[in-house]
């Protein structure tokens, strides 16, 4: 039987995430302060890497003990798979963690990693690098677009909070559905709408912004490959005699 009438609402969700974060906060302090007792140099070396530890481990741990986050617990919510009938599969809340944890920080540094071979490379045109230098950095620079137009379809249809959530098509329900907040629904719908505008007024500001740059940035000088190759052709051209066109 599908439990789509008990789907958890946006004030459940969001006070569950909050609930999470301050748990983890607290684990990622532990590591920390244990990496400081062990040496500054372990310190300095690996306390960038405590909050995203802190944050797998946490749901890790409830997860594969078939547990609720206490988060979850504390808002009475749980999740369940793409159709509302039974848990989700371990193996994609355990991916939906990492995506979530990991996944912009991997895809940032691949891209990064991506443009520095491109640099290096000498197989390439420069037309060609500049090109794909640009849709690089077009992607990176939209990953707090879509994040921020994915909050705001939260805000207005409820649903998914995380992008993760949405990838693997995990849902959560509400236990005690009469427990349900529908007085909030409203607001966090202006909330939506009001952060859709800023959004769309973001985006043209930014290509307003672009337009201008390019229109005070010169064009590029002729690729190194095509000039050299007209130069040749128009010295065989002047050693018969022929008048090159120009």
């Amino acid at each position: 039987m599908s439990l789509f009438h008990a789907n958890a609402g946006r004030a459940e969700i969001i006070r569950s995430v909050q609930k999470d974060q301050l748990h983890i906060e607290e684990i990622r302090t532990a590591l920390s302060d244990l990496l400081l007792v062990l040496s500054q140099r372990h310190w300095y070396r690996y306390n960038a890497f405590c909050k995203p530890f802190a944050q797998i481990l946490y749901h890790h741990y409830a997860i594969l003990n078939n547990l609720q986050s206490l988060g979850e617990e504390y808002t009475g919510i749980i999740q369940v798979d793409s159709n509302y009938v039974m848990l989700p599969n371990k193996v994609l809340q355990l991916l939906a963690i990492l995506l979530e944890y990991g996944g912009e920080p991997v895809a940032d540094q691949l891209l990064a990693h991506l443009q520095q071979e491109l640099d290096r490379s000498d197989e390439l045109l420069p037309s060609a690098k500049r090109a794909i230098n640009r849709f690089i950095e077009f992607v990176r620079a939209s990953v707090p677009f879509v994040r921020a137009f994915h909050t705001s379809l939260f805000y207005i249809n409820g649903g998914k909070y995380h992008i993760s959530k949405r990838l693997t098509g995990i849902n959560y329900v509400l236990i005690r559905n009469w427990l349900k907040e529908n007085h909030s629904i409203q607001g966090y719908r202006m909330l939506g709408y009001v952060t859709l505008a800023q959004l769309v007024l973001t985006l043209v500001a930014h290509y307003r912004q672009h337009r201008l740059d390019a229109q005070r940035t010169p064009k590029p000088a002729q690729d190194n490959g095509t000039a050299t190759a007209r130069g040749r052709t128009e010295t065989v051209q002047s050693s018969q005699g022929v008048t090159p066109h120009s």
